[in-house]
């Protein structure tokens, strides 16, 4: 309840506001009296109420004089001056200290009842913002680690502007200035899809990876990140003191070695792991990165023989051919995921051919093509896993994504085979957000069919559904067609209509039933929205009924 104290040095002033006020229908308590600026100030600090009602002439401190005091001190409630003293020296001093409205004496019940709804209504408001804004930074500190997780990861794969520094990196950078920095990475071969564990859970497979993962690295540094890229890779990116007198490149390659048998042995799987070149910047991170691809083996057989130099000089070249393509890879796989997420068609498929359009200069070389995608379509896949959804929903139970791939000839072919993908996966995500949408709206109607007698807000409906009042707002509008304001509003005064029409209700039974605690507010609205008064309708039915 909004707490209200009066401070007026006029008992017949104290005593008739005490009566008049409609404390009840507007939610409010009575805070307390005063009968100077003085004893005002001091009732104010002990009780903390939320409106002052007070004259300005008062003796021992006027009651302008207080509330500059008060102001002085931090007090941010509501303030209505209640005078018949007139000046304009008063009036222009009252405005500098934000005073919200004015009475005038002797006032009138009903303008008293509309200053304190309007003031009241003002409280409201800024509570309501209050929540919102302790909301939005509850939901900032929660999304604060994974804001941190992707801008980790878009440093290692590239995707990084490093001048764009979010705020709640800068602890990180500071400490990064004084280490060395390389990339670890981690790829699991084809064996994976073998995997029990893999099959059967996939979340419990990624938790048991990255515990088992971290705590090989903490046997051997102690400042390091972990980035999962998909389902095949993921990376350690290590901050090496530069005073550390160890040798960098024997611990690396000896935590690669627990790594691989650590994997092994508690998970069952075989994993290649790299590393690229310890750089002294953070912001060189993503060379170590590709020079970490650059360090897989050859893991695609091209079916090519010759012999001597020419062999050697053809596997090179495919070599080459593949690496440039991991490289690239990994950075416009991370774009993608991005664009997937969010069923974001227009910026995946320029990722697309931004890729391909480097590619045509390029002689089609088929084997790095499926597997750049595949490693499009794992990185699709993990992303939309990521989110709740399966791809395996969205395709014909025998899509197979390697022979569609395997039986493209040319980059353009790949193209646009692979934009028709992310077309039907956009396509699905947007439908499937709809349907959502509209379940929600659905919950939004029972939740005002049962309580419609209550004062139901947009805020309450957000609390219950754990979803932001804006974004309720825009879903229930896109649904519906009509703010919720209007349709609360329209099925309120469709109800009142109704139970008129029956003739045995009383007319506070009928406000009340329909959310509104004060008859004459009720009967405002009833009336702008329907044309005519509750008594109107009343003496209309009344009339229709006694005709022949």
């Amino acid at each position: 309840m909004w707490k209200v104290v009066i401070i007026d040095d006029d008992d017949s002033v104290l005593r008739g506001m005490k009566k008049i006020i409609p404390w009840e229908t507007l939610d409010c308590e009575w805070g307390g009296e005063a009968k100077n600026g003085e004893s005002g100030s001091m009732l104010v600090r002990e009780t903390e109420p939320d409106l002052i009602i007070t004259d300005i002439y008062m003796p021992v401190k006027n009651g302008l004089d207080m509330i500059e005091e008060l102001r002085h001190e931090g007090y941010e409630g509501k303030v209505i001056i209640l005078s018949g003293y007139s000046d304009f020296e008063y009036a222009r001093k009252a405005m500098r200290l934000s005073i919200d409205d004015y009475l005038s004496k002797p006032a009138s019940r009903t303008t008293i009842e509309e200053v304190l709804k309007k003031v009241i209504g003002r409280l409201e408001e800024r509570k309501m913002e209050k929540l919102e804004f302790a909301g939005l930074r509850e939901k900032v500190q929660l999304y604060e680690p994974v804001i941190e997780k992707e801008w980790i990861k878009s440093l290692i794969t590239g995707t990084n502007v490093v001048k764009d520094v979010p705020e709640l990196a800068d602890d990180y950078i500071k400490q990064w200035n004084n280490k060395d920095h390389v990339t670890v990475l981690i790829a699991y071969t084809k064996q994976l899809k073998r995997s029990d564990l893999f099959q059967k859970d996939w979340y419990l497979f990624r938790f048991a990876s990255n515990n088992v993962i971290k705590e090989a690295a903490q046997q051997w540094f102690d400042d390091f990140h972990f980035v999962e890229f998909h389902t095949h890779q993921a990376a350690l990116f290590i901050h090496i003191p530069k005073e550390d007198t160890r040798n960098d490149n024997e611990d690396i390659l000896a935590l690669i070695r627990d790594l691989e048998q650590s994997i092994k042995a508690y998970l069952q799987v075989d994993v290649v792991i790299t590393s690229g070149q310890v750089k002294q910047n953070w912001r060189e991170i993503s060379h170590s990165t590709k020079e970490a691809i650059e360090n897989l083996p050859e893991s695609v057989s091209h079916g090519v023989s010759f012999n001597g130099k020419n062999e050697v000089s053809m596997r090179e070249k495919e070599q080459s051919k593949r690496i440039t393509l991991l490289a690239d890879s990994i950075e416009i796989n991370q774009k993608l995921s991005d664009a997937i997420r969010y069923a974001d068609e227009k910026r995946a498929c320029a990722v697309m051919d931004s890729l391909f359009e480097r590619l045509s200069n390029q002689p089609f070389h088929q084997p790095s093509a499926v597997h750049l995608g595949i490693e499009m379509w794992t990185m699709m896949t993990y992303s939309l896993f990521d989110i709740g959804i399966r791809i395996s929903d969205m395709f014909p139970g025998d899509f197979d994504i390697y022979e569609e791939l395997s039986t493209k000839q040319s980059w353009e072919e790949l193209s646009v085979r692979l934009k028709e993908i992310v077309m039907k996966i956009c396509h699905h995500q947007k439908w499937d957000e709809n349907l959502k949408h509209r379940q929600i709206v659905e919950q939004m109607i029972d939740f005002v069919q049962e309580r419609l007698h209550e004062n139901i807000t947009l805020h309450d409906l957000a609390e219950e559904l754990y979803i932001s009042r804006n974004y309720l707002g825009r879903i229930f509008k896109s649904v519906v067609g009509e703010p919720f304001k209007d349709y609360l509003t329209r099925i309120r005064m469709e109800k009142a209509k109704s139970m008129i029409q029956e003739g045995y209700h009383l007319m506070y039974e009928i406000s009340e039933n329909v959310g509104y605690g004060n008859p004459a507010y009720f009967s405002t609205i009833f009336k702008k929205h329907t044309g005519y008064t509750p008594t109107e309708l009343i003496q209309k039915r009344t009339t229709e009924g006694s005709s022949p």
